[in-house]
């Protein structure tokens, strides 16, 4: 029976099985000609920790996974594969490196000494309240304690959003690219996880002396890095969904053939359409979400044609598992 394995990601083979030894006694590099992969066993079932609903267990897991690649992404050049799309059976992982074997060298040179920041952003809701003071007056009115409660929060929401747009907009011309999703869940608080490359995380300062008085106001700022770009460009064991990418090729109205550029064209005008700015109260996140899910997906899916031309009918006559290369950040 064979044994599932887990793929942390793909470094240089020069090196490699020193860097392996240093993660940990039970990971292996296997040699790829000039690269090689980092592999251990996957001595704890992902899928049957799902089924048990053991989160604690789960977590416990996938944050061992995760330091191993911190480390290994500080030490050397580092494709990471992303923790939750990274375990299948050795025979089947060796058959999946063998295929994309053409691809391996090119992606790891051309993402392999990229790193990812997360960014977060924290301040005094109290100093806010007590500068916004009559704003929150004019929207309580006279509703009492509950209209109170809720101008409060309606208060604390635009200044996350006004923070928000602060700091992505002062990151945006420094970085590679910012992820959709926010490393922070406050009421108090925002962020960005940014992709720079390895060694350029004073342009991350810089962005954040550039913030205007309103956005640095009481506030502290906390960066965590370098990380493996999981969130902005891992590497992935994924498989195609012919309901899937049906789903997603409709959600995005897309035409049956288009240019792969086309993709990201009508991508960046939902993304537009979606954004906060112009929907105001109307906005939906899930909407985003979903757009976004569904963008990352056919973009994946692409890596997988042999020009730049996507195909609707090509892409789901081509199921089973392959190995997903990063695409540059949209």
């Amino acid at each position: 029976m064979a044994h599932d394995v887990r793929l942390l990601g793909l470094v240089p083979g020069e090196g490699a099985a020193f860097l392996a030894q240093r993660l940990g006694d039970d990971v292996r590099a296997w040699d790829l000609g000039g690269i090689a992969a980092l592999v251990q066993p996957a001595k704890a079932s992902v899928r049957r920790l799902f089924l048990k609903r053991d989160r604690a267990g789960l977590l416990k897991v996938l944050a061992a996974v995760q330091r191993r690649l911190e480390a290994a992404c500080q030490a050397a050049p580092l494709l990471a594969c992303d923790p939750g799309a990274a375990i299948c059976p050795e025979p089947e992982l060796r058959a999946l490196l063998a295929a994309a074997e053409p691809d391996l060298a090119d992606a790891l040179a051309r993402f392999g000494r990229r790193h990812q920041w997360d960014v977060v952003l924290r301040w005094q809701p109290e100093a806010v309240l007590a500068a916004r003071r009559d704003e929150v007056a004019l929207i309580a009115g006279d509703r009492g304690r509950a209209g109170l409660a809720e101008a409060v929060a309606e208060v604390l929401k635009r200044e996350v959003a006004d923070r928000t747009r602060a700091l992505h907009d002062a990151l945006r011309s420094r970085v590679i690219a910012i992820a959709e999703a926010i490393p922070a869940a406050g009421d108090a608080e925002t962020g960005a996880t940014v992709l720079v490359p390895s060694g350029g995380e004073a342009a991350i300062e810089q962005a954040l002396s550039a913030l205007p008085p309103a956005a640095q106001a009481n506030a502290s700022c906390d960066l965590r890095g370098p990380l493996p770009p999981l969130a902005l460009g891992a590497l992935r064991i994924a498989s195609t969904d012919r309901h899937a990418v049906d789903a997603a090729w409709k959600l995005l109205g897309l035409p049956p053939r288009l240019e792969a550029r086309e993709l990201t064209q009508r991508w960046r005008s939902i993304a537009a359409d979606l954004h906060p700015d112009r929907q105001g109260p109307q906005s939906s996140a899930d909407a985003m979400a979903e757009a976004g899910a569904a963008y990352r997906l056919l973009r994946q899916a692409a890596t997988r044609q042999p020009s730049g031309l996507l195909d609707l009918a090509a892409m789901q006559a081509r199921p089973g598992r392959y190995l997903a290369m990063p695409a540059e950040a949209a």
